[in-house]
């Protein structure tokens, strides 16, 4: 047992099936997005792009727009992920991935971050594999690279953020043993 008590945590509840559902309308737009075709999709970038422009000079353009929009729709994914994961291995205080037979992986932590990157990826690669079929795009395996700058900056900050956390209320993270 992992706190000793067998208690239901409706807070943890809660905040799983809300992040749940924010990760669905990422994967949702994710691929809303993927689906316009080239012309709808340089239409958007490059409005954005000029209003943009109104504020940095000519230094942004078209493309900028687009790489900075991969990046942030999924570090957007992988932060809704992550919590997803996260309350949900919380509602139940007794049970956690921690109890497992298999310890592969040696903190709930971890498994928190290796899950959101494994479901980010395979997000990514899905997003550009349907852009193959999509008129005016093509998918390219340097958009999933850049898709991943999102997700890996992201689980680099939380992580630093959970062991600034331990450190700062003097704890260390659990760590399981095979």
């Amino acid at each position: 047992m992992r706190y000793g008590s067998n208690t239901f945590s409706k807070t943890n509840a809660l905040l799983a099936v809300i992040f749940w559902i924010l990760t669905i309308v990422c994967v949702v737009m994710i691929f809303y997005f993927s689906s316009q075709t080239g012309d709808e999709s340089s239409a958007t970038s490059g409005t954005i792009s000029r209003f943009l422009a109104k504020y940095f000079g000519g230094m942004v353009t078209e493309t900028v727009v687009r790489k900075a929009a991969h990046i942030l729709e999924f570090l957007a994914l992988s932060f809704f992920t992550y919590l997803a994961i996260y309350n949900t291995n919380k509602i139940s205080v007794e049970t956690s991935y921690s109890e497992s037979g298999v310890k592969i992986i040696k903190s709930d932590n971890e498994m928190c971050i290796i899950f959101t990157t494994w479901f980010s990826v395979l997000n990514a690669v899905v997003d550009e594999y349907h852009q193959l079929f999509v008129n005016g795009r093509s998918g390219s395996i340097s958009d999933v690279a850049i898709d991943m700058i999102g997700v890996v900056v992201l689980m680099l900050i939380f992580r630093l953020i959970f062991t600034l956390n331990l450190k700062f209320k003097g704890k260390t993270e659990i760590r399981y043993n095979e």
